[in-house]
């Protein structure tokens, strides 16, 4: 859904009981970025303010988010894809899963408007706020996408119950 001109979001919710529980790690972690951070930061204070435990930060999920922010940046492309494939190619552990995306330019892109802009949405905002969920791992990349310069994309994929 198009919130503005300039931020856009996109949420999705899957269970996975066999195949992503079974996947190997196979990616090494990296270090996350200050955005990445900020924005981790910024939806564990959120999920605090509602009393819900803060999440905590998974290699693989982290892995499987920036590839896909990545992706959607260098393919000009704003959609979830195989989530279920992408994630098992991770090895990211289950047994439900959850992602939200969004991007934005200038004020947009900032980490506490993103989280506010999933908080509106419905689908986002109960991704955000499931108890079930223990883990995330949150992407971004930065770069011209769909005709805005310095946009950034970010993918936030949950995991637990």
């Amino acid at each position: 859904m198009q919130l503005s001109k300039q931020i856009g979001v996109a949420c999705g919710v899957t269970l996975a009981f066999l195949a992503l529980s079974l996947a190997p790690a196979s990616h090494a972690a990296t270090t996350q970025s200050q955005v990445e951070q900020s924005l981790i930061d910024a939806v564990n204070d959120v999920r605090v303010a509602y009393n819900l435990r803060p999440l905590r930060v998974d290699p693989a999920l982290f892995e499987a988010a920036r590839s896909h922010s990545t992706t959607l940046l260098q393919q000009n492309v704003f959609t979830h894809g195989a989530f279920g494939e992408r994630i098992a190619e991770f090895g990211a552990r289950g047994p439900a899963y959850g992602e939200n995306l969004a991007w934005g330019t200038g004020s947009y892109a900032r980490a506490r408007s993103i989280v506010d802009s999933w908080m509106r949405s419905p689908g986002h905002r109960a991704n955000l706020l499931r108890p079930g969920w223990k883990r995330i791992g949150i992407g971004a990349a930065s770069g011209r996408f769909l005709g805005h310069a310095g946009a950034t994309v970010v993918t936030a994929d949950f995991a637990g119950s």
